[in-house]
């Protein structure tokens, strides 16, 4: 059955989104984020052990709800594009893209002849139910997200040619390895930091294509929806069990450090455990 892609939707019609990352690979992890109600997931291939498989398997854990999934790919190789539209994935993040020659060649790869080169086996591929939805092809093109992250120094100053290429529908910002690119690695809320952020905004607003993003320090993903991006992704699934995790052995060591204390101040031979 067609699933109309819900995020892109959403955006076209001006509304905004909350979403979260996913890096485990864990089909489970897709199924609670998305019965959590997030409007989107992006499951990140370009960090972590995801593969094809694995974001099959958490397609269709997420399936009972209405969330949609993209998948961050490692790369804009038109080969795994390929095999992740097969595999019916509702929209791509393509990281690290410097040029409007990149930018094109990556909706080429997304869409069928003749508006790209993307290969049809859509009659036996997940993407239209192993060919049992047979309007698949007529709507493919146009249901299926392609978000473009702007990372380097350098693809800010190509910020404008890239959110003009057709076919691009998000513009995605992406701090940290944007302050990286002008050796200031992880100091998302440096002043030149925030320059070169402030100049991809403008840019890109120029041209009228909707930005997302990710928060960073100085900025929450409540300022940012202030701001007016269309989609904030935070947190993931790695990030909150490791924050659940300090937090647990923080009250242990407490614990312990209370107990050694008790102990030592017991009088001999009063205290057993």
């Amino acid at each position: 059955m067609f699933r109309p892609n819900r995020l892109k939707e959403r955006i076209l019609s001006g509304q905004q989104s909350f979403g979260t990352w996913l890096q485990s690979n864990y089909p489970a992890f897709a199924e609670m984020a998305a019965a959590a109600g997030f409007d989107f997931i992006i499951l990140d291939q370009e960090h972590g052990p995801g593969d094809e498989r694995g974001a099959i398997d958490m397609m269709r854990a997420a399936s009972g709800a209405p969330a949609t999934v993209l998948v961050r790919v490692p790369s804009s190789h038109p080969t795994y594009l390929k095999r992740l539209l097969d595999a019916g994935c509702e929209g791509v993040v393509v990281p690290m893209v410097e040029s409007a020659e990149e930018a094109k060649a990556i909706v080429e790869a997304c869409r069928y002849a003749p508006r790209g080169t993307r290969g049809n086996a859509a009659d036996i591929a997940r993407c239209s139910s192993y060919g049992f939805q047979p309007d698949y092809l007529k709507r493919a093109d146009d249901n299926f997200l392609i978000v473009v992250q702007i990372e380097t120094a350098k693809a800010v100053k190509n910020a404008r040619a890239i959110a003009e290429v057709d076919g691009v529908d998000v513009v995605f910002i992406g701090p940290t390895d944007l302050s990286g690119s002008i050796g200031l690695m992880g100091q998302t809320g440096h002043p030149d930091v925030e320059a070169l952020i402030a100049e991809a905004v403008r840019e890109v607003k120029a041209v009228g294509k909707p930005l997302a993003t990710v928060p960073r320090i100085g900025k929450t993903w409540q300022d940012l929806m202030g701001e007016g991006y269309c989609f904030v992704a935070t947190g993931s699934e790695i990030y909150s069990y490791r924050m659940a995790a300090t937090e647990l052995m923080k009250g242990w060591r407490a614990y312990r450090k209370a107990e050694e204390v008790q102990v030592a101040e017991a009088p001999k031979g009063s205290y057993s455990t």
